[in-house]
């Protein structure tokens, strides 16, 4: 009688180990050839024992059913157990020979066959308690009458404990320390292969074409030529780099000749500036580029069949496309060793990984980020940190792993920036006539605020101008146009305009701004944001081209480092020029002895933390806490909800409906998704239903009422709301 593994398409636990075994062989290219020639027995083993479990008559029922058919045999004894989890079921079918075999690679007290063990019992996560009785029960009435099923005449054995035996003996210390990288080897292969196999995609998709000649041609094309730092990014190819250089001096096209070849992950903190940099390199090297972040499931492309979508999206996630732009969190939240992690690890540990402008994160978020590469570097892959403003104590902890190297100085002596530093606040009579001015002389002018509100109220006192605003705030429709139009000032025909925004165009966003007007931040932040504006021209002027406002603390910053940036600002550069070389200048100063900041305690706990082994709960988990989220909902606000009722409506329709074509309801999703925000709140009671959409339900979507909204402002609070609703 047929054993299914699953349903669709229908697959035996046969079939299914065969798929498994085929895209190992696939991977092995790419893997540890010493460690694949010592342990590929062991790895074929996992493969073999991990699904065996689903022998167990409740999950062939459930398959059997889905397919239309019935289980002919009963077992009354276990009427009344719960339901166990396949992959707990599988330890049983270890034989005791080769729990003898796994011995042999016993090291010390610790023993191996646990570690073979735990890959098998956790390649899915699961809530459920551990009941050993239930076990029992099930392997003696089941699994023992019908392991025939399989092949099987080996006694089965139910001498183990999901939790005493292998919870709590791998998620230790001594096990991360000696069996770390076997861990990572041997479950992210599990992981890869189960994935990528029951996806029916292949576990590295080959670079299609030449990856040189693509470069080159692009850079023909552009009639560009390779600075001399550009050109010399090849021959460290096979290090790992930290690079600081300045805004707009080619660090993208620096990364790319890095790469030369290799699979890569480029990462950024900002979905539009993921966005952005994915177009760049897709115009290079074209369908090898894979976007991923947490929206890549509802950008569905008219002319794009199901088939080719669910190939697309699969190899983002299963992270097996030769490039792929990404979020952060994408991979470096795998540092928080939520039950998974090891397919992350896997991939980076033959894979390059390139961080974009570290400083633009939270100090915890960078303090993941450091984990992150300290770990991949462990295991052999290789990293490229670039940015124009890197902490010096980032920079001594990596700087100290082997075979790291840090590029002579490619900063300038250009003057592209020429400070004024206001002893007023941002929205005072006196800034906004200075604002006003030099939009009448003709120029594009940045404003950058360090809370929505504030721009928001920026955009009040300026709106009869030639203005937009841009926050975090807007639906996902109207950010989407306004994204589209502020990346468009570049046109030397834009007409003079002002832009007022939030942190959200701080970092690795192609702007050339004629002047900036930002409040104070700290000084990695500040100098961000001075590269939206002369990116890439020298100013030749009198007039300030960046214009310095005092700004109250507020929570989003810690407030040492503000004071230190806007008091060394004013004393030394009020009225001059900063070049590149004295913004680093300036940064050593102001992060020299931070020990005692918020900063700087928020990054080492939470880099100590998870040095210690800490581990998330779940992935979603680990994206929270690496963004540094709490409170996060995805809101339709109810202006928004009252005025486009029947396309919401008619969409919930087509996604709950019954036979509706994958294709169709992907669309609509897709379009529910425009209407929504993502907001941190702290007041969950002002959240209600969405018409009872179970779809909703599912995936935590809100109506949050007693706001406005509009297209110009984005989500305001009604006077009711009172202060500290959202955090900004």
């Amino acid at each position: 009688m047929t054993v299914y593994a699953k349903s669709n398409p229908p697959e035996t636990i046969e079939t299914h180990n065969q798929n498994l075994l085929i895209c190992y062989e696939s991977l092995k290219p790419f893997l540890d050839p010493e460690k694949v020639e010592k342990y590929d027995a062991i790895i074929k083993k996992i493969i073999y024992y991990h699904d065996l479990g689903k022998l167990n008559h409740k999950f062939q029922d459930m398959i059997l059913k889905k397919l239309g058919l019935k289980n002919k045999h009963f077992i009354p004894e276990l009427k009344d157990t719960p339901n166990i989890p396949h992959e707990w079921l599988s330890i049983a079918f270890i034989t005791m020979e080769d729990k003898r075999y796994f011995h042999s690679f016993d090291y010390g007290d610790i023993k191996f066959h646990k570690l073979i063990q735990y890959c098998v019992a956790f390649h899915h996560t699961r809530k459920d308690n551990f009941n050993k009785k239930a076990v029992e029960e099930v392997v003696k009435h089941d699994l023992e009458k019908n392991k025939h099923r399989l092949g099987i005449t080996s006694p089965l054995n139910t001498n183990y404990d999901i939790e005493k035996d292998l919870r709590q003996s791998i998620d230790t210390q001594a096990y991360y320390k000696y069996y770390f990288e076997l861990l990572v080897f041997f479950k992210g292969i599990l992981h890869k292969c189960d994935y990528t196999a029951s996806a029916g995609i292949d576990p590295e998709r080959p670079y299609q074409g030449i990856y040189s000649s693509d470069f080159e041609g692009w850079l023909r094309r552009k009639g560009w030529s390779l600075k001399l730092f550009q050109a010399e990014a090849k021959d460290l190819a096979n290090k790992n780099v930290i690079l600081v250089a300045a805004t707009g001096s080619g660090k993208t096209e620096y990364s790319m000749n890095w790469i030369n070849g290799g699979k890569a992950f480029y990462l950024l903190g900002l979905r539009m500036a993921v966005n952005e940099m994915y177009k760049r390199f897709n115009d290079v090297f074209g369908d090898n580029v894979s976007l991923l972040h947490g929206d890549i499931v509802y950008l569905l492309e008219d002319d794009e069949t199901t088939e080719t979508y669910t190939e697309r999206i699969e190899s983002a996630r299963k992270l097996c496309a030769p490039l792929t732009v990404a979020t952060a969190d994408q991979l470096v939240t795998a540092a928080f060793k939520y039950n998974g992690f090891e397919l992350v690890y896997l991939t980076a540990s033959y894979s390059k990984i390139v961080v974009d402008e570290i400083q633009s994160f939270s100090p915890d978020s960078i303090a993941a980020i450091v984990v992150f590469l300290k770990e991949i570097h462990r295991l052999g892959g290789k990293f490229l940190l670039m940015t124009a403003t890197l902490p010096p104590f980032i920079k001594k902890e990596l700087q100290s792993l082997d075979n790291v190297e840090i590029p002579t100085s490619v900063l300038s002596d250009a003057r592209r920036h020429k400070i004024a530093v206001h002893s007023d606040e941002i929205c005072s009579p006196g800034s906004l006539k200075i604002i006003i001015g030099n939009l009448e002389s003709g120029k594009k002018v940045l404003i950058v605020c360090n809370t929505v509100k504030r721009a928001q109220e920026m955009y009040e006192a300026l709106k009869h101008r030639e203005t937009s605003l841009l926050h975090s705030r807007f639906i996902q429709r109207d950010r989407k146009y306004k994204e589209a139009a502020i990346m468009a000032i570049n046109d030397p025909m834009h007409l003079p305009v002002i832009w007022i925004a939030t942190q959200v165009v701080e970092a690795s966003l192609d702007l050339d701004f004629d002047v900036l007007f930002t409040e104070s931040s700290p000084v990695d932040s500040l100098f961000q944001r001075f590269g939206r504006c002369y990116r890439k021209r020298e100013y030749e002027l009198d007039p300030p081209n960046i214009h310095i406002f005092y700004a109250k603390p507020f929570r989003g910053y810690d407030n040492i480092l503000m004071k230190r940036t806007y008091d060394y600002l004013r004393d030394h550069y009020d009225g001059l020029f900063m070049t590149e070389c004295d913004k680093q200048k300036a940064i050593e100063y102001i992060f020299h002895d931070i020990e005692s900041t918020n900063y700087y305690i928020k990054y080492k706990n939470y880099k100590d933390l998870l040095e210690l082994g800490f581990k998330a709960e779940s992935k979603p988990q680990a994206q929270d806490m690496f963004r540094n989220i709490a409170f996060n909902y995805c809101v339709i606000p109810r202006p928004v909800y009252d005025k486009h009722e029947k396309e919401i409506t008619e969409a919930l329709g087509i996604i709950e409906a019954k036979g509706t074509q994958l294709h169709d309801k992907l669309h609509a999703k897709a379009g529910l998704r425009q209407y929504t925000v993502a907001v941190q709140l702290f007041d969950s009671g002002r959240l209600m239903t969405v018409a009872n959409s179970p779809y909703c339900k599912r995936n935590a979507i809100y109506i949050i009422k007693d706001v406005a909204y509009s297209f110009e402002k984005g989500i305001e609070l009604n006077e009711t709301m009172g202060a500290g609703v959202f955090i900004d």
